[in-house]
């Protein structure tokens, strides 16, 4: 073996890489690094930097003496800026210069401005002798990070210096762990560009429509608040805890469930009424009837008698149709009602007779429950489809396998009667459920719905409940939702500031 490693045991060093290469997240892989070069090193303290925004933030530090072990969101320690003009301490050094610095005793130094560790020594009684600090250099020779190592010790726990020896180990270490450090962020630079895209993707189709603008984002916070719920109820292994990666791709194909309203016509989509922009066409022809009433009955054709019932037919009527038309369930009198609208007339300008409902109207007014016609629903519902179509054309890696599949089965019901496909529980993942309640929970209580107005979070849980007991939705997850309290004020997690 290289003698720059002799002190070294060979196994240690292939178990560092090992690490290094198996752990998958960031701030883990940080203390990882720090940990195995405290433990390479036999010393009492270190602190691990990572550059960014032309800064050296504190990241990781570890001291056994004060028993501190922080990471990055914990440390409340200004970052360092790396400025070649005005160098504030070692660790700056270090990054701008791209060199190891051994330090037998800082009190003893004139080599740096040591009065940030003597400053930290009076204010935890720690203190501070030996010190070894080195950059993390990527394959491009930039340093991304810095590790700061105090107080290397002896056998007999003495504090000595650092051993020169180490200096060239620890810089082909770090070399490596550099490496790693570096594959993680290109990972997750990469990661946060699909997310970036995604979201966009997601904000396009929900700006399509004033009335669905928040749609996604909304139903996605509902879903991540839930699944925080249940990662703290269950333990890892039940069906019900969710790792970090089920939880990304239940979040992502939550993003996506929509996606497919690309091509649903706006009409369809913001359709507030069963006639909606027909309204002023048809009160129009209202109107040109009542002048026609009274054209005749000026004329002499109708008694006085006659023209003040057919005005008042021709009012009720108009009321009729006003009501119908936002009405929230049809019932069996008001179908009678439609038939009797559909038999209305009116003269045009050539004086054919014609009639003031046309078939689209009197098919819209027969809508049992919502304001969309069969051919209109079938249309909205075909998002779904085309939502599985527009992602089979992403290239989703492993980590993210199961968004493609999540996303186009949202409104499925597990007694087969949703749709696409109509599958039953068996064939539709617990996840993909997971969407379907979140949908429609924020489908209930978003206040921009136009064809509904928004319903209290009490009774949403009510009519989630109720369809369960109907059998579309899972009881299990509806209690368990219930009991999670997400909705609430004050229940969902703070906004993902990416």
């Amino acid at each position: 073996m290289d003698t720059h490693f002799e002190s070294l045991d060979q196994k240690k060093i292939l178990d560092i890489i090992v690490a290094f290469n198996n752990e998958r997240d960031f701030l883990n892989l940080l203390d990882i690094i720090l940990n195995k070069m405290r433990d390479i090193a036999n010393c009492e303290a270190g602190t691990l930097y990572v550059v960014r925004d032309g800064k050296l933030h504190f990241t990781i530090v570890h001291n056994d003496v004060l028993g501190t072990f922080m990471r990055e969101g914990e440390i409340t320690l200004p970052p360092v800026s790396l400025d070649e003009k005005a160098i504030e301490n070692i660790s700056a050094y270090c990054a701008i210069n791209n060199t190891v610095v051994n330090i037998p005793d800082v009190y003893n130094s004139t080599e740096f401005n040591f009065q940030g560790p003597k400053n930290y020594d009076a204010m935890t009684g720690f203190h501070t002798q030996s010190m070894m600090v080195f950059p993390l250099p990527d394959l491009q020779g930039n340093v991304i990070g810095v590790i700061q190592l105090l107080n290397a010790r002896d056998e007999s726990n003495e504090i000595i210096q650092f051993d020169p020896k180490l200096e060239f180990a620890f810089r082909s270490i770090a070399n490596i762990a550099a490496s790693a450090l570096a594959n993680m962020q290109n990972v997750e630079e990469i990661k946060g560009l699909f997310y970036s895209v995604v979201r966009v993707m997601s904000q396009a189709i929900d700006e399509r429509s004033p009335y669905t603008v928040n749609h996604a984002r909304q139903t996605a916070e509902y879903v991540k608040g839930f699944v925080h719920f249940l990662r703290e109820k269950f333990p890892p292994g039940s069906k019900y805890h969710f790792d970090e990666n089920r939880e990304e791709q239940v979040i992502m194909a939550t993003l996506l469930h929509d996606v497919g309203k690309v091509v649903t016509p706006l009409d369809i989509m913001d359709k507030e009424s069963r006639l909606d922009g027909r309204l002023p066409l048809l009160r129009q022809r209202f109107a040109i009837r009542k002048l026609q009433e009274q054209v005749e009955h000026l004329s002499g054709h109708m008694t006085h008698d006659e023209y003040d019932a057919a005005t008042k037919k021709l009012d009720g009527l108009l009321e009729t149709m006003e009501r119908i038309n936002t009405a929230t369930f049809l019932s069996d009198d008001d179908a009678v009602m439609v038939r009797e609208l559909s038999e209305l007339t009116y003269k045009d300008e050539s004086g054919a007779e014609l009639h003031i409902f046309e078939p689209y109207d009197i098919e819209s007014l027969s809508i049992k429950r919502g304001t969309l016609t069969d051919s209109e629903r079938e249309s909205m519902q075909n998002h779904v489809v085309v939502t599985g179509r527009l992602l089979d054309n992403i290239v989703f890696n492993k980590q993210y396998e199961h968004v493609p599949e999540w996303a186009r089965k949202h409104h499925e019901f597990i007694d087969g009667t949703g749709y696409p496909d109509r599958l039953e529980k068996d064939k539709i993942p617990m996840e993909a459920h997971f969407i379907t309640i979140m949908d429609i929970f924020d489908s209930l209580t978003a206040s921009d719905r136009p064809y509904r107005k928004s319903i209290s979070y009490e009774n949403t849980i009510k009519i989630l409940t109720e369809m369960a007991e109907d059998g579309k939705l899972d009881s299990d997850l509806v209690a368990l939702f219930a009991e999670s309290g997400v909705g609430q004020t004050g229940k969902l997690p703070a906004p993902d500031p990416s």
